[in-house]
Order: C-alpha cells, then sequence, then structure tokens
C-alpha cells in the first residue's frame, strides 16, 4: 500500500490502490441471485409434480 501524505493531517496515510471491495461484494450478491432463482426454479418443478401426483392419487 502506498502511502501518502495528507497535508491537512500532518501525516503519511495509507491508500489502497485497488477499490476492489464493492466490485467482490457486487459479484456475490449476482452470483447468489442465480443460485437462489435456480433453487426456486427447481423447486416449482417438483411443486408441480408433487401436485401431479396428488391429483391423480385422489382419483
Amino acid at each position: 500500500m502506498p502511502h501518502v501524505f495528507n497535508h491537512d493531517k500532518n501525516e503519511f496515510e495509507q491508500i489502497h490502490s485497488h477499490l476492489a471491495g464493492a466490485v467482490k461484494k457486487r459479484q456475490r450478491v449476482s452470483e447468489s441471485m442465480k443460485f437462489l432463482l435456480a433453487q426456486e426454479a427447481t423447486l416449482t418443478k417438483k411443486e408441480e409434480a408433487r401436485a401431479k401426483r396428488k391429483e391423480a392419487m385422489k382419483d
């Protein structure tokens, strides 16, 4: 991390060269949304299959 002199505080401060924390967080959120949407799709398919089986058992 480079050190940059802050004239207001009259001292050196460490500055991060790449602010990547927010980018990683955004990527994590999109990946988790993809996972949740995929899970939702499989659950709806299972629910439909269960409903069909239930209807078949009633008859």
